[in-house]
């Protein structure tokens, strides 16, 4: 029988792995930091950053590494760091948020800016809350991970030969 689990985790792994994908293919997108939208090296960094960090977890979480957990937590950790600095980050929100509707004016005027931010901080919120509340899940099912870290079959049997005696 799978261990308990198997299914959400194996399934936010693969979430993770497009994560990565998305992250590594927006490395041109300009990233709001310290006041300013930033982009060339800094953008280039950030985004495999994050790439890198996506990829990890998605792997950990796969393969039911027993290191996974803490891969898991030291992720959300950076992701909500990132995000306090993100939401912290006013001057440089308010430069992505014209950079995004610079198309469309007419919705800032509508809404107006404070508005608008207070939208995505209350979005951000919410995604770290969910990233806190999968490290909870991940905690709780710990014992998912702790095997060899060697893929499981659908019969819950590790796929490494035993050892012959």
């Amino acid at each position: 029988m799978p261990a308990k689990g198997r299914f959400t985790i194996r399934t936010a792994a693969v979430f993770f792995g497009l994560s990565a994908v998305v992250s590594a293919a927006s490395a041109g997108v300009p990233v709001p930091m310290a006041g300013a939208l930033r982009a060339g090296a800094a953008a280039l960094a950030y985004h495999l950053g994050l790439a890198l960090l996506f990829a990890v977890v998605g792997v950990a979480l796969w393969t039911a590494a027993r290191w996974g957990p803490r891969v898991v937590y030291l992720a959300t950790a950076v992701y909500t760091l990132d995000n306090l600095r993100y939401v912290l980050d006013v001057p440089g929100r308010q430069a992505e948020l014209f950079h995004q509707l610079r198309a469309y004016p007419e919705v800032v005027e509508t809404f107006g800016t404070d508005l608008l931010l207070q939208v995505a901080t209350l979005l951000t919120v919410v995604f770290v809350a969910c990233w806190w509340g999968f490290a909870a899940y991940i905690y709780w099912r710990r014992e998912y991970f702790a095997g060899t870290g060697a893929p499981q079959r659908g019969d819950g049997s590790s796929t490494e030969e035993l050892p012959s005696v």
